[in-house]
């Protein structure tokens, strides 16, 4: 939503759009008003888009409130997961606590569990709609195929081009020779015996 940062526009020549920069001004005047209020609700009050429009206009930047909430969705989600993966590592200390038996009572890691128990249950939600495209796709083919083979069995003209062809006509060969080998054995045992 803000463009490419300092690195990209030095490195490869780029610059923002002016929506952009107007994002990321917008941006710049939320993540202000975060840090001034690390506990802040998910959304803003009117007073609160006021004020942050009228900040931005001070520095000539118009800005839409409709634009001022977009932006700050975005930078609240931000902030939620970073708050998040901190109190995740807090966990993660506190589970090596935990093992060593220095209980902290003040340390709350119920989410940790609940979004493992999420994440195990996407995984084999996963698995098994994964399982079961795999199956209707195997009986998909399977019609297909049983539905080919009748055509090609009832079509006499194409059994016969399909079976033709310098190997299928070596083997009839092969098959004939070996029939004409057999009577040749039958043959000669006969003379065999009449001359006894």
């Amino acid at each position: 939503m803000v463009g490419p940062d300092w690195r990209k526009r030095w490195l490869y020549w780029v610059k923002r759009s002016k929506e952009q920069t107007i994002r990321n001004e917008t941006k710049n005047e939320l993540e202000k008003m975060m840090k001034c209020n690390e506990e802040h609700p998910a959304y803003l009050a009117n007073d609160e888009v006021t004020t942050v429009r009228k900040n931005l206009e001070a520095r000539g930047v118009a800005v839409d409130p409709c634009l001022i909430k977009d932006t700050w969705h975005q930078v609240y989600r931000q902030h939620f997961l970073k708050a998040a993966l901190g109190h995740c590592n807090l966990c993660r200390r506190g589970f090596y606590y935990y093992q060593r038996h220095f209980v902290d009572s003040e340390l709350e890691c119920n989410d940790v569990v609940l979004f493992w128990r999420i994440q195990r249950m996407l995984a084999i939600t996963a698995n098994t709609l994964r399982q079961q495209l795999a199956n209707t796709e195997v009986r998909r083919l399977e019609k297909n195929v049983k539905e080919v083979l009748e055509d090609f069995a009832e079509d006499g003209g194409k059994k016969v081009t399909l079976l033709t062809g310098k190997r299928v006509q070596l083997a009839e060969d092969l098959k004939k020779v070996r029939e004409i080998q057999e009577k040749l054995e039958v043959f000669i045992e006969a003379l065999h015996q009449e001359e006894k």
